[in-house]
């Protein structure tokens, strides 16, 4: 039990210390820390139920802007640790997740006010010429902060916590067993919600209930919907695609007398090019100091370790910094000059960071290296472009990330691992991975050939717009059909008249299967759209949920 301990302790300190973010990406998930829980504790499937479970309360929970309005590392880690320990239904570890997340948001408050102190001390290095600082205040401290409020207790849940975890279950009378679990299959709807409304265009909704047709008539299941979804998707993109090809300007024919064509015959005249394309674009053949690709690589690289020490007063300033250590090397000799040079990133900065936010890091280094070859390019000019991208590369980022790749995976996910598939939460890890990774290493690089022009060109296209609508249609689709599948409750009421029994859900099952799970998820729509907090409706799902339970007005489908 101690080495289940001490693994479940290390997972949840990477789970908040992001030190390299192809490995710790995912750990913020409880569809893969649940599985990793229940291999350390030597349950693997029951951990991975309980994952699975957690994660589609928090489907639609999205942490954007430095914003988290739930803990979700916290919440699947210890939530599943629990449900192991005292042995419970997998469907209880939502119950035992959810007070989790929220002491989670008081324990992310320690981290990062705590990490602001290391922001202070990188300052002072600078100011000193100490650049090899950078490195060890980026890591280490935050590691031990990190250690202490989210490892440590996990550590003592795990090798302390069975006896009244057990104890705990124990106390619980059969009648409320069942109520939390129908309130466990009601949660899911909270999350799918919080998502719809994250999604949400009027323009697309017709999608989110062709979604529920296809699951509750046809019964296809998540990953065929998926497919169906995604040629959908593809032929409007194509569709739209090819009308603005249609409506663009087109070369004309006309009569002008030029030294050339004195008879004024008819020449064809090519539409004006856009300006912007290659504004700000610097050549490099005089370049004394240059960075290669293998230079490339590393700063990219080591741009994924820039929330290691993520804190309320500058985000991701320490991190970035830490970041362009290894080129500002490169163009710099002078260790005095690399500090001085370093400076320009100890500023707020925050935005997506995976998969567009690298595009800005491409260009400011770019930047820097005319700048350390003598070009006109200024400090303030070099944050100046960061500064004004990072809202819209976080816009974005958010949304394509969280709010459309993010749920359509963890609903494949999820789906196949409440199935008692293993190859659930691997096929989300590795494929939600290496799609994001994937394109942030090419905007990084597409950012560092192009310049500041770039971030204007991809921004001006429209092209964006139009693929986040294709992966909407994809994700309003599959999320219906989680909620025909995983909103597991009908109303077990009965009633006899003279020698006939009715139950009411067979009556509504001649009308349209699925029609509580569809009205359950209609009304928590409804209430997120109104921007009631989602802790209220947490509370009132516990209360109604209980309540309507003992009510026999609802109950688990088994």
């Amino acid at each position: 039990m101690i080495l289940s301990a001490i693994l479940v302790a290390i997972l949840a300190t990477i789970s908040q210390w992001w030190f390299f973010a192809p490995i710790t990406r995912c750990m913020t998930y409880p569809l893969t820390t649940g599985i990793l829980v229940g291999i350390f504790m030597g349950h693997p499937m029951l951990g991975m139920l309980a994952g699975a479970n957690i994660q589609l309360v928090y489907l639609g929970w999205i942490n954007a802007g430095g914003v988290m309005p739930s803990n979700t590392m916290v919440a699947g880690i210890y939530g599943t640790a629990l449900t192991i320990l005292s042995s419970a239904s997998p469907k209880l570890a939502v119950t035992f997740a959810i007070p989790f997340s929220l002491l989670g948001l008081l324990m992310v408050q320690i981290y990062q006010t705590l990490n602001s102190f290391w922001v202070h001390r990188a300052d002072k290095a600078l100011a000193e010429g100490n650049v090899n600082q950078i490195r060890f205040l980026n890591f280490v401290p935050s590691f031990i902060v990190s250690l202490l409020v989210y490892g440590l207790p996990a550590f003592c849940l795990v090798l302390f916590g069975k006896g009244w975890a057990t104890a705990l279950i124990n106390a619980i009378p059969e009648s409320l067993t069942t109520a939390l679990e129908v309130v466990g299959g009601l949660m899911p709807a909270l999350g799918i919600a919080m998502l719809l409304s994250y999604l949400g265009k009027k323009s697309l909704n017709a999608y989110f209930f062709i979604g529920f047709f296809l699951a509750v008539y046809l019964k296809l299941d998540t990953t065929a919907v998926a497919i169906f979804s995604a040629a959908i998707a593809f032929l409007i993109f194509v569709s739209q695609t090819a009308k603005k090809k249609e409506d663009s300007p087109k070369e004309k024919k006309v009569k002008r007398l030029t030294l050339n064509n004195r008879k004024g015959a008819t020449e064809a005249v090519q539409p004006a090019a856009n300006s912007t394309d290659n504004a700000g674009v610097i050549t490099t053949d005089d370049y004394k100091v240059q960075l290669n690709k293998r230079d490339l690589i590393k700063t990219w690289l080591w741009q994924q370790s820039d929330e290691a020490a993520y804190n309320y007063e500058r985000l991701q300033a320490l991190g970035l910094t830490n970041m362009m250590l290894y080129p500002i090397r490169k163009l710099y000799s002078d260790p005095q000059k690399q500090a001085e040079e370093l400076k320009k990133y100890m500023v707020f900065f925050n935005t997506e960071p995976h998969m567009v936010g690298p595009i800005i890091h491409g260009v400011a280094l770019s930047m820097e290296e005319a700048r350390a070859n003598g070009q006109n390019v200024s400090a303030e000019d070099i944050n100046g472009v960061r500064t004004g991208l990072m809202g819209p590369a976080a816009g974005i980022g958010d949304t394509v990330q969280q709010g459309i790749i993010f749920p359509i995976l963890a609903s494949i996910g999820a789906t196949m691992a409440l199935d008692h598939n293993f190859i659930g939460p691997v096929f989300f890890t590795v494929v939600f991975e290496a799609i994001i990774y994937t394109i942030g290493y090419l905007m990084f690089m597409f950012g560092y050939k192009k310049g500041k022009s770039s971030v204007i060109t991809i921004l001006k296209n429209g092209i964006i717009d139009k693929v986040t609508n294709a992966f909407s249609i994809v994700g309003l689709m599959v999320v219906r059909t989680m909620a025909a599948t995983r909103i597991t409750v009908d109303t077990p009421l009965v009633w006899s008249i003279g020698k006939s029994t009715m139950k009411l859900q067979e009556i509504l099952n001649t009308l349209a299967p699925g029609l509580i799970p569809l009205a359950i998820t209609l009304i928590v729509w409804r209430l997120v759209a109104k921007k009631v907090n989602p802790t209220w409706i947490i509370l009132g799902i516990f209360i109604i949920g209980i309540a309507l339970s003992y009510l026999n007005l609802l109950g688990v489908v088994k």
